[in-house]
């Protein structure tokens, strides 16, 4: 059999529309995509002033002021490329649904097989970019690590005050300790250390268990849904496919959200969001972006958020498949984000 090779458009275009994990961290928080033409990215950050204008007298000339600057930070970011080798043995092997003995022709099982494999390694960088996005979220910076790669730290430049762990007889659950408490005072620490407003909560399971108990979170809120015109109070569960996120009210102008959803690491199960993790966030100051440096690849002509290629070994006979990216989450404002883990 004279087995199909695909062009990189044709690969992007086999991307089957299939359940996906769902990058909820990126797309809320990081939702601008940046796609450069340079295999470094190069990032701004416009710095604070809050001085006050000097008084002189009438008769003085006005004081000179120094000119708002700017840090300009830039970095290389590593690759991911998983890749995976399609061998003709498993062409002739049946297909999921195809009836016991074979219907489909090994030509077939040969585009069903790339289609998934092009389709599980977009989903396998997919959770690598909401792993990044969830560092930045709760310690204000980005660890890249991996076989053959230097570790380097992408640091924003977080407050530390804005990443807290509560210890002892603070922790919630504990006796005496009222959550919203907690969250009230949180908020207020975002707007003092650099002005932002809170305006979304994002807890994970254990930290929204326990802050349901809270008399006054409960009275507070206000968890009337719609859907199809009838009310939906009560409990939720997330973390099953398609169920990774669930809205579970508003308070004045805090918007509460329950978050979990796993990722595997050699067999090991985890999550992507701490149970006992909670985050306040200006999604409007926080301004995240996500960005892409260009592939170093003779056939990679344009900036891409995934550079899916093949190639053919002819002894042994098979078939590579890999896809690449450089993916960088960027946190313009990192104080517009609080994290702290609860218990």
């Amino acid at each position: 059999m004279e087995e199909l090779l695909l062009s990189t458009a044709e690969l992007v275009a086999v991307l089957p529309p299939r359940d996906r994990p769902e990058a909820f961290l990126r797309d809320r928080y990081f939702s601008t995509t940046v796609l450069s033409d340079m295999e470094q990215i190069v990032f701004d950050k416009i710095l604070p002033d809050r001085e006050l204008a000097p008084f002189v007298h009438p008769d003085v000339p006005g004081k000179d002021s120094a000119n708002r600057g700017f840090k300009a930070t830039s970095f290389t970011p590593a690759y991911v490329k998983p890749q995976n080798t399609l061998r003709p043995g498993g062409n002739m092997i049946r297909m999921p649904g195809e009836p016991i003995g074979g219907r489909n022709s090994p030509a077939q099982r040969y585009a069903y097989n790339l289609a998934t494999i092009i389709d599980d390694q977009d989903q396998r960088i997919t959770r690598r970019e909401e792993f990044m996005c969830s560092q930045v979220i709760r310690t204000g910076q980005v660890i890249v690590e991996g076989e053959d790669y230097p570790t380097q730290t992408v640091n924003f430049g977080r407050n530390p005050a804005l990443t807290i762990a509560l210890a002892g007889a603070a922790r919630w659950g504990e006796a005496g300790v009222d959550p919203m408490d907690d969250v009230e005072a949180w908020a207020q620490l975002l707007s003092d250390t650099s002005g932002f407003t809170a305006r979304e909560v994002l807890l994970g399971p254990g930290a929204a268990g326990l802050l349901k108990k809270s008399p006054r979170f409960l009275e507070a809120l206000d968890n009337r849904r719609q859907d199809g015109g009838i009310m939906q109070l009560g409990p939720v569960s997330t973390g099953a496919e398609n169920k990774y996120y669930a809205v579970l009210g508003t308070i004045g102008e805090l918007t509460f959200i329950q978050y979990s959803q796993p990722y595997s690491v050699g067999g090991v199960r985890n999550n992507f969001w701490p149970s006992m993790g909670v985050g306040i966030f200006d999604p409007f100051g926080f301004q995240g972006h996500f960005a892409y440096g260009a592939i170093l690849d003779n056939a990679a002509l344009l900036p891409m958020e995934r550079f899916p290629d093949m190639w053919q070994e002819r002894n042994p006979s098979r078939t590579i498949v890999q896809t690449q990216a450089a993916p960088l989450p960027i946190a313009p404002e990192p104080d517009a984000s609080l994290f702290a883990l609860v218990r």
